[in-house]
């Protein structure tokens, strides 16, 4: 059988450890060195309350895996972590923040607002009538806000066309209806034929020609922009509508507009660049659906925007030309990456993230089409001199900062994109780095390491992260970083090739029966020589050892460098896990249990270490209570597993005759019920007999609790509300396909009930006299 947590008022008394909880989730840096922490993210995995995102491998092989926390189900907005995965399956190394406690704000996830209410509600606020809206989008998702209390919300999103197109996103409260939070999240900003505008000049897509040619559908001699990646439509200057543009092959010269010869063979052309270079570099589809490009948006548009399913490009007029230069299509594009990764929120310091990944998104590129860039943003689309933005010098625009300091809340998020900019500058321009090698790691920060609402701090120590596991060097992250004002990690030299630092070599391990992890954190190593005590050795980064036999094993780790070398030793120890013979252990009764009875003495792991038991306990977790629990040297599994003792369920039924409740103990438990107490508005009754008749003085609601124990001293309760007498009026209608728990009353068809149990679908006045529905009498 199965209870809730439970400690006993001793254990807690002098273990002294925990105070009651707040109304709020729990967030744990991952990143402290804490069993506490490393704990945390493993209970995301062992409760399977997770679903992997992206990954990459890193440089010594293991996998770098997003890990994105659901609870019951349900994705936990912008709240993911990273683990590393080695090559059994195992998952160590967490870093980020981990969720918990979620319990404490939302016990069921069956929400009471349905969907398009909420997406209602959001249009109600921003005053959006709802025949204009576009594209609704709905999500049941768990959210927390700014205190980090969770709430069961529907994330709802829409857009508008227009000649001022807008993108509404937020959070609708599940339960209440309450908009809880929203924001405007529209991301702005083979064939022949001609391309350019009269800045860039004329060039031409084509064989020998200044660009290739570029993918089409042909059919007889028409031939479209459409391809397994990429179509292109032409909005003919409305901002509806739309088809994909077709012409007479090979050469679509179609159509000169605001000064651009082609403007759909240079947003097709580069729409496909865009595809080609996250394909060909990291083996990834930018988008999960094809690229969809939409050219000609409206009359005289100035201005590009991803609306979370197109990117759409109007024709510009006094300032820009058409805005379909690569850099500007390799920017909406991106927006689309972000969106199926991190999710930045397009606000904050989050938002000018965003920004900035599109920014440089448009850097690689070009630099993978012409092998350069010249650190301007659409200079090749603006009418005149200049740049939209400047890279290498954000301020130069007049608007942007180049400093996490100059940072404001509310600031346009175009131009705090400045700071993340002026850093992947600085560190493509490091001795060993380029554009290419600096956009590793900032992809990889988004694949794996940013979240929906990221701060700078944050994003950079993701870059660092990023280039640490890719054997890049991270002082030069850290440098980069450092001059535009964000803290991102420490100088430790990793992937930096030694330089004149004397290695220092560390590790941890996490043990599974016969088989242990080792985690290597050493550093200024470049290379490494492990012994592992029972004749066996191993050179690679963090191997994985599976031992021939139980024992302890002195572990030793030599981390070397051109200057020198460092050598840790650990002892290990082993032992084979038990087998239950199929009584729910599965294989591993030795592992601690919430719900079993520990004594002082008693020997548990919990997480890959092993804790003793100092006292009497059920429910503390060893790394939590200390004072319960000790921890001790070495991993220790029982050969035989141990019995063990559940806690005891209670629960009972009652029956109304006039003012006498009677009451049925039917409590279980796998020892048996020892001994019983029944309370009545907080009186305690002196029968604690199985079945009690109790009269009460006069009809009204009455708090009935049961309390029972087994042998060990485990005890557990339940409280019912019982309602005696007529209390005037109906309740609310029976819904069948709502779920009704003990003591929930009804109305159905002129007469009210009262359910015994928990049911769902079961018709009251069907059920007969031994069903689930109690009849309380006619009501009106």
């Amino acid at each position: 059988m199965k209870a809730y947590p439970k400690v006993s008022a001793v254990a807690i008394a002098l273990a002294g450890i925990i105070s009651l909880p707040a109304l709020a989730a729990d967030r744990i840096n991952l990143d402290a060195p804490t069993i506490f922490a490393a704990n945390a993210a493993q209970s995301v995995i062992s409760n399977d309350a997770f679903v992997e995102g992206a990954s990459f491998v890193a440089a010594n092989g293991d996998e770098i895996v997003r890990i994105q926390q659901t609870y019951q189900g349900l994705p936990v907005f912008g709240e993911s972590f990273a683990a590393t995965k080695n090559s059994l399956g195992f998952m160590t190394a967490f870093t980020g923040t981990a969720i918990s406690g979620i319990d404490k704000d939302i016990a069921s996830v069956e929400p009471s607002v349905k969907a398009n209410t909420a997406v209602s509600t959001l249009a109600s606020e921003w005053q959006h009538e709802i025949h204009r809206i576009h594209s609704p989008q709905k999500q049941l998702v768990v959210w927390l806000d700014a205190k980090d209390v969770a709430h069961l919300a529907w994330y709802v999103s829409y857009t508008i066309y227009g000649s001022n197109p807008t993108r509404p996103m937020g959070f609708v409260d599940a339960k209440s209806g309450k908009l809880l939070d929203s924001w405007d999240g529209l991301n702005h900003a083979e064939a022949t034929g001609p391309g350019g505008n009269g800045k860039t000049g004329r060039y031409e897509f084509g064989p020998g020609k200044r660009y290739g040619s570029f993918e089409v559908r042909q059919n007889g001699s028409t031939c479209t922009l459409d391809s397994p990646n990429v179509e292109t439509l032409d909005m003919r200057n409305r901002t509806s509508g739309g088809s994909v543009h077709s012409f007479t092959c090979p050469e679509n010269t179609e159509r000169q507009v605001n000064g651009a010869f082609s403007a759909m063979n240079d947003a097709h052309a580069f729409g496909l660049v865009t595809f080609d270079m996250y394909k060909e570099w990291y083996g990834i589809r930018p988008i999960t659906q094809k690229l969809r490009l939409r050219v000609h948006y409206d009359s005289e548009y100035e201005n590009a925007f991803w609306d979370g399913r197109q990117m759409t490009f109007g024709d510009g007029k006094n300032t820009f030309y058409p805005l379909v230069s690569l850099d500007v299509v390799a920017h909406e594009v991106s927006h689309g990456v972000t969106s199926q990764n991190s999710n930045l929120v397009y606000r904050n310091q989050s938002g000018g993230m965003n920004e900035a990944f599109s920014d440089v998104s448009a850097a690689a590129a070009l630099y993978y089409l012409e092998g350069d860039f010249n650190w301007k943003i659409g200079d090749r689309i603006k009418k005149g001199s200049g740049a939209m933005r400047y890279m290498d010098n954000p301020p130069l625009d007049g608007k942007s900062i180049g400093h996490a300091r100059d940072f404001t809340n509310g600031m346009n998020v175009h131009y705090s994109s400045g700071v993340f900019n002026k850093a992947f500058y600085l560190l493509s321009n490091k001795e060993g780095w380029d554009i290419r090698k600096a956009f590793d790691a900032y992809i990889k920060a988004n694949q794996v390491y940013w979240t929906a609402n990221s701060t700078f701090d944050q994003g950079g120590a993701g870059v660092y992260k990023a280039a640490e596991a890719l054997g890049y060097c991270v002082n030069d992250v850290v440098d980069a970083f450092d001059v535009v004002g964000v803290t991102t990690g420490a100088r430790t030299g990793s992937g930096c090739g030694g330089g004149d630092e004397l290695p220092v070599a560390g590790f941890n391990t996490s043990v599974d029966g016969l088989k242990v992890a080792f985690n290597n954190t050493s550093q200024f190593a470049d290379s490494y020589s492990w012994t592992f005590g029972d004749g066996n050795e191993a050179s690679s980064m963090s191997p994985v050892h599976t031992y021939g036999a139980e024992g302890t094993y002195s572990v030793s780790l030599s981390a070397k460098n051109s200057l020198g070398e460092d050598t840790k030793s650990l002892n290990v120890t082993v032992v084979e896990k038990c087998d239950d013979g199929g009584n729910g252990g599965g294989g591993d009764a030795n592992a601690w249990s919430e719900t079993k009875s520990y004594k002082v003495g008693d020997i548990v792991t919990y997480n890959g270490s092993t804790y003793e038991a100092t006292w009497w306990s059920t429910g503390a977790r060893p790394d939590i209570y200390t004072n319960v629990w000790k921890k001790v040297q070495g991993l220790v599994v029982f050969a035989d597993c141990p019995p063990v003792n559940d806690a005891p369920v209670a629960n009972f039924s009652s029956v109304v005759n006039d003012l006498t409740i009677t009451l049925t103990d039917s409590s279980t438990d796998d020892k048996g019920v020892v001994s019983r107490t029944w309370s009545v508005n907080g009186s305690v009754l002196s029968s604690a007999d199985k079945v009690v008749n109790h009269t009460v003085a006069s009809a009204g609601d009455y708090s009935v609790v049961l309390t029972v124990k087994d042998a060990e001293g485990l005890s557990s309760s339940k409280s019912v509300t019982v309602k005696v007498g007529s209390t005037g009026g109906c309740a609310p209608a029976w819904d069948a396909g709502k779920i009704y728990n003990t003591g929930d009353q009804i109305s159905h068809n002129g007469k009210k009930y009262e359910a015994k149990w928990w049911t769902q679908g079961q018709e009251p006045g069907t059920t007969g006299q031994w069903g689930v529905w109690k009849d309380l009498g006619a009501c009106n």
